[in-house]
């Protein structure tokens, strides 16, 4: 089972291909049968240049001579399926359409490419052996629990069922109104998601394995997406899943802590860090992620740290991508004093009138301003409203 392939996804969109053909011809050549667990593209309506492309990734599947027929195919609304091969699929968050219209996967479907099994079930086999599997596509979060209702997913008697969804799991991602394990469908086989892009193994209580294979390719350049890309096979017979890792661009992360620290002392760590992951280079140019923690010193401002030159300067060499996670001693004064004036209780306008004063007080005006009028200038609305306060703090 593969997930996530962000086919056309503008940052990295040849790794997105490269690597979801690898994954894709791997599974074709290994696998008695293919499941997609979703974003298969990266946006709802792909450029056709990006279909186009897509298209003859997945004519591989053609090339193969498959043992497992689809024995019968229960669709929504009379819905019918024209793929002649056993790879299914459901729609992802990034492929979601409203219900009239076409989604990406919906096309793929037509075109033969694969099985569609979102509010649908297909029942294929082998030798004598069935295996059906259903699926809800993605929904937005706070439709899921109701959307499984409504879809009603039950186990095929005399086959290996398996329940396919795309969704966030409060068991693995923080939100609100997330769907859990519990609320899965009951007596299924084998539970596989997509949406999640690092690969999960989880034993549920009923015995039943829920398998998250990742994404194929780098998209939110976490920590958890160091140990590489792949898909995984899962035998019905051992209950077993394998892992298979594929050819991906290599990914570094790494955190440098800062306690105090002077604008060059941030720099020198930094490329220091970049040199020691780079090591002596790499076949394919790897991506990197920078997280500095810490403080600087007393007085810096944000825009005073150049990370973009850091970037430019390791660009023949790797992509670099530099989050700055510091506190700014005056930005934390700034954000206490808001803070401070919130609880106050002072309303909207009084916490800018008190902003205002100091400000004022800062750029040498007399105290005894009235603040309050020149707040109420500076809050009207039009040009001569704009006017009339400049000249008011020009006579100051």
């Amino acid at each position: 089972m593969l997930a996530d392939f962000h086919l056309g996804y503008e940052k990295f969109i040849d790794d997105s291909f490269e690597q979801a053909e690898r994954a894709f011809s791997e599974a074709c050549n290994e696998a008695d049968l293919v499941v997609l667990l979703g974003d298969i593209f990266d946006t709802r309506t792909p450029k056709q240049e990006v279909l186009a492309r897509s298209f003859k990734l997945f004519r591989t599947s053609w090339g193969k001579k498959w043992e497992a027929k689809l024995l019968s195919y229960n669709g929504k609304d009379g819905k019918k399926s024209y793929a002649e091969v056993p790879v299914v699929a459901i729609h992802g968050t990034h492929e979601r359409r409203t219900k009239e219209l076409v989604n990406p996967v919906e096309l793929l479907e037509e075109a033969g490419f694969l099985v569609d099994v979102h509010a649908a079930t297909a029942v294929f086999e082998k030798q004598g052996k069935k295996i059906a599997i259903q699926g809800m596509g993605g929904v937005p979060e706070e439709y899921a629990k109701g959307t499984l209702d409504a879809i009603s997913p039950k186990p095929v008697e005399g086959a290996f069922n398996i329940f396919l969804f795309h969704q966030s799991m409060k068991e693995f991602l923080p939100g609100e109104g997330l769907m859990g394990m519990e609320d899965l469908p009951k007596g299924f086989d084998l539970y596989l998601c997509g949406h999640m892009h690092t690969k999960i193994v989880e034993k549920l209580n009923s015995g039943a394995f829920l398998l998250i294979p990742g994404s194929t390719v780098i998209t939110q350049m976490r920590k958890d997406e160091v140990e590489g890309k792949g898909f995984f096979i899962f035998d019905t017979e051992k209950n077993e899943a394998e892992f298979h890792k594929i050819q991906s661009r290599p990914f570094f992360y790494e955190e440098v802590e800062f306690k105090e620290a002077g604008l060059e002392e941030v720099a020198t760590k930094t490329r220091k860090s970049l040199e020691k992951l780079l090591g002596d280079g790499t076949a394919v140019k790897p991506v990197i992620k920078i997280k500095l923690r810490g403080t600087v010193a007393k007085g810096l401002n944000p825009s005073d740290l150049d990370t973009a030159t850091i970037v430019k300067e390791f660009e023949s060499r790797a992509i670099v991508e530099i989050d700055k996670n510091l506190e700014f001693d005056n930005l934390k004064e700034r954000i206490e004093k808001l803070r401070n004036l919130r609880e106050s209780r002072l309303s909207v306008k009084e916490m800018g009138i008190e902003i205002l004063k100091e400000k004022l007080k800062k750029y040498g005006f007399k105290s005894n301003v009235d603040v309050e009028s020149l707040y109420s200038l500076l809050s009207e609305e039009g040009k001569g409203a704009t006017d009339k306060a400049l000249k008011r703090i020009l006579e100051m």
